[in-house]
């Protein structure tokens, strides 16, 4: 699993995280209502999901 690493790290590469699917998975941050939203991708299929363990 992801283990105790902030959505923060993740966003930065700290650590390289394999979907289900096979894919690596990469954090990205998008400005939405007047905020910065973190939420992760999965290069392979393009599935996107709030948390990376979500996509594991």
């Amino acid at each position: 699993m992801a283990g105790q690493i902030s959505k923060n790290a993740r966003r930065e590469g700290a650590k390289e995280l394999m979907s289900r699917w096979g894919g690596k998975i990469v954090m990205k941050t998008r400005f939405q209502n007047g905020r910065l939203k973190h939420y992760a991708v999965c290069e392979k299929t393009g599935k996107e999901a709030r948390r990376p363990k979500d996509l594991m």
